[in-house]
């Protein structure tokens, strides 16, 4: 074991218990322990203690390895500030209000449409979007409903991370690029395993949904005669929030630009963060008109909530840089390479599937998929098994990746479903570990993972 593996190694656990055990918040935990293992690997090997602050600078704006953090984090600032405006004219209003009158208050009939909705809007591929999409339309009735906002986060992130496996996911680009696939060979295998995990992400929500029937003591026979009054009382309380910014009558011209930024957003015709903030500057003079002491106070309100978001992600890019940088990931994912025993080599996609896991959660894909997948590939091929069956194995490893804190959005579903991020760790764990395995034995039976 080199200094590398040793000071990754290190950094790696100092930074996962500093935050598990809430000793150092995420933005503090992200921003200086990376910097200061990173100082004592330069003076450890003769560089300037000043090299360490070009990597951090390299993988939150970007360098030759990484194109940074920093960009996403602006999106994300902006995207939250312009969905937080769209909540406060009531542009998710009719939604809510019709969720509402659908599932007449039923905490499970909510967890499912809201594991559904996440799935659908999880299409697109970009988590950022899903997480203010949903929670724009969750979070109101979670609260008006009195149920445990923070179950939002878990089945938001369950269903997300099944379409994170589909082509225009970054892993899976990433993932048939180490291994010289091309899309079919790797996309066909895998959907057996993304179906019968999304429909385990439904059943995920109903067994929350029962839960929650038990805690706040909601029997779904009584409450078949729900009255009309009770449910609009309901209803006025979504329409009676925040009633001096509400826009009823510019219902359709908001949905128009919101809609319209989501289909250049997924098309890729514009950067996404000049299209939020291009629909923020608009939808703010349409909605209240020339006045600038409105404008502000409002924008100031909707901007505190991205603000912080927008520093954790940046600072992500600081684990991320020094490890890329130094070789600290490169040097975990040899040793890790190097244990596996020739004997061992049928059983070569089932310990890139586990290792997969630990890698994912705290070195990122990068590490994984161009450090330690294509090293084990190479072993398995001399045993005769493909790369396909590799890359399906690496894939299976994405279940569990939503824990991680390099993810720039998981800081966002957070702060949005009112959860600690070590808090949503623990809860998400217990659900994707059994993801992890229902992928195994799916891929397994299927021939995905064709080992024996």
């Amino acid at each position: 074991m080199n200094l590398e593996f040793i000071c990754g190694l290190l950094m790696i656990v100092l930074f996962a218990v500093a935050i598990s055990k809430r000793w150092l918040a995420p933005f503090v935990g992200l921003s200086i322990v990376p910097l200061i293992f990173a100082v004592i690997y330069c003076v450890a090997t003769g560089q300037s203690p000043l090299t360490a602050f070009e990597w951090a600078f390299a993988g939150a704006f970007g360098g030759e390895l990484t194109g940074g953090t920093a960009t996403s984090a602006i999106m994300i600032l902006f995207a939250c500030t312009y969905f937080t405006f769209m909540m406060k004219v009531g542009l998710f209003d009719p939604l809510i209000i019709a969720i509402i009158k659908l599932v007449k208050g039923d905490p499970l009939k909510v967890m499912v449409a809201a594991t559904c909705v996440a799935g659908a809007v999880s299409l697109d591929g970009d988590g950022a979007s899903t997480v203010l999409i949903t929670t724009a339309a969750f979070v109101p009735l979670f609260k008006q409903l009195n149920m445990r906002v923070g179950y939002l986060a878990v089945l938001i992130a369950l269903p997300t991370s099944v379409f994170n496996m589909m082509p225009w996911g970054g892993s899976f680009a990433r993932c048939i690029s180490a291994l010289g696939l091309e899309v079919p060979e790797l996309l066909a295998p895998l959907v057996p395993g993304l179906v019968v995990v999304m429909i385990y992400a439904i059943g995920v929500g109903f067994f929350l949904g029962r839960k929650e029937r038990e805690r706040l003591g909601y029997d779904p026979k009584a409450a078949a005669h729900v009255s009309a009054e009770e449910i609009e009382k309901m209803c006025d309380i979504v329409r009676n929030n925040d009633p001096e910014f509400k826009r009823p009558h510019l219902a359709w011209f908001n949905l128009i630009v919101t809609l319209g930024i989501m289909v250049l957003l997924v098309q890729g015709l514009a950067n996404s963060a000049v299209l939020f903030m291009a629909g923020l500057g608009i939808t703010l003079v349409v909605n209240l008109g020339f006045n600038f002491k409105i404008q502000k106070n409002l924008l100031d309100d909707c901007l505190v909530e991205g603000v912080s978001v927008c520093a954790m992600i940046v600072a992500s890019g600081f684990l991320m840089g020094i490890l890329l940088y130094s070789g600290m990931g490169d040097a975990i994912a040899a040793v890790l390479a190097s244990i596996v025993p020739a004997g061992a080599a049928r059983f070569i996609p089932y310990i890139i599937a586990i290792l997969g896991i630990p890698l994912l959660i705290f070195t990122g894909p990068d590490v994984f998929y161009f450090g330690l997948v294509p090293v084990l590939a190479q072993l398995a091929a001399a045993y005769g098994i493909s790369a396909t069956t590799i890359g399906v194995a690496a894939m299976v490893s994405l279940s569990t990746f939503y824990c991680s804190p390099l993810i720039a959005w998981i800081f966002l579903l957070c702060s949005r479903c009112e959860i600690e991020f070590a808090d949503y760790q623990k809860l998400l764990i217990k659900f994707a570990l059994p993801a992890f395995v229902i992928y195994l034995v799916v891929y397994t039976l299927t021939g995905g993972i064709a080992v024996f």
